[in-house]
């Protein structure tokens, strides 16, 4: 039995990390979709979200989590979460649900 204390709102850590060949054919996928560049905040929150970090989160947060967190500090499953974890964009072209390989601004390497 661990001791470790338990992820919060969760029984286990959720990470989100490919690798090898899962990894190489989701990069190769990745070429072909549309870009979102992503800020040093936002590529802190994927790699956050990446290691589990942001247990019980796998993604970024839908618009009703986003709204309970920024009026009640709760997701819309009523779990304590004190800041938004959002991706911004400004993208007309990009709808709700659009799969988009996202990019770190910074170096151009997609995430």
């Amino acid at each position: 039995m661990s001791k470790l204390v338990p992820p919060h709102g969760n029984n286990a850590l959720k990470p989100l990390i490919l690798e090898g060949s899962t990894l190489a054919k989701e990069l190769n996928r990745a070429i072909s979709l549309p870009k979102v560049n992503c800020s040093s905040r936002e590529v802190g929150d994927i790699m956050m979200l990446g290691i589990g970090g942001f247990t019980p989160l796998d993604g970024f947060m839908g618009k009703s989590d986003w709204q309970g967190v920024c009026e009640n500090m709760t997701t819309a499953k009523n779990l304590f979460w004190p800041i938004p974890i959002t991706l911004s964009t400004d993208d007309e072209d990009i709808k709700e649900e659009d799969e988009v390989a996202l990019v770190n601004s910074k170096t151009d390497e997609i995430i």
